[in-house]
């Protein structure tokens, strides 16, 4: 039995403590992690992007139109250099489809040369708030149009199109000597689960030259994997 003299006490208080010292990985290492294990939706729902990350990555979405079929990220977008738009296109998507499947954005020339019907029930689209499970589905393709060769496939979803209205377009100078925008022919993009089938139907026919479009339409499709 070991007995503790006073005079050993002072030596016993000089010894230092060691810090116990906790490694906490970052919100940025965790979800680079699921995103390894699960992918990037689960990953992003597991460890939601704070507002300032959400900022930053929305900043990143934002790309130049290109020819042929043009492979896109979920969530927000930015599209720029298209035709009769004053300004990027925006607009946020997320898969339909239970399975692996990609964002492809295409710019063709009308007319299309294909067929789509609607399945699912979907409502009106009139609740943003309301889930949405109608699809808008191509399911054929002819060879007098330019969907066949321009990238489009037999199962793709439509899930947004440009569409020609009417806006106000406000150039530099009118602005800067005092004057006021003019209306114009503008290019918008509708989201296909936001709006009724006959709504969608109109809007791509709406690019045409004859219907004072500039006879392009972009379509953002679903594609499974």
């Amino acid at each position: 039995m070991h007995l503790f003299s006073p005079a050993s006490l002072p030596l016993l208080l000089a010894v230092p403590r060691v810090p116990t010292v906790v490694m906490q990985r970052s919100d940025a290492e965790r979800r680079d992690q699921l995103r390894q294990l699960f992918g990037k939706k689960a990953a992003d729902d597991l460890v939601p992007l704070t507002s300032r990350e959400r900022a930053e990555a929305d900043a990143q979405e934002v790309q130049m139109l290109q020819d042929g079929p043009q492979e896109l990220e979920w969530g927000a977008v930015r599209l720029v250099d298209v035709d009769m738009a004053d300004g990027p296109l925006e607009l946020a998507l997320q898969p339909l489809l239970a399975g692996p499947s990609q964002l492809l954005c295409l710019r063709l020339d009308m007319p299309l040369g294909m067929a789509l019907e609607e399945s699912g029930d979907g409502g009106d689209g009139g609740d943003e708030d309301a889930p949405q499970a109608r699809q808008i589905v191509v399911t054929e393709l002819l060879d007098s149009g330019s969907a066949r060769g321009g990238g489009v496939e037999v199962g793709d979803l439509v899930r947004a199109t440009t569409y020609v209205t009417m806006g106000m377009s406000y150039p530099a100078w009118q602005l800067m000597l005092g004057g006021v925008g003019k209306p114009t022919l503008l290019k918008s993009v509708l989201a296909a689960e936001k709006a009724s089938f006959e709504t969608v139907l109109a809007a791509i026919g709406s690019n045409g030259q004859e219907a004072q479009g500039n006879g392009q339409v972009v379509l953002f499709v679903e594609r499974g994997g």
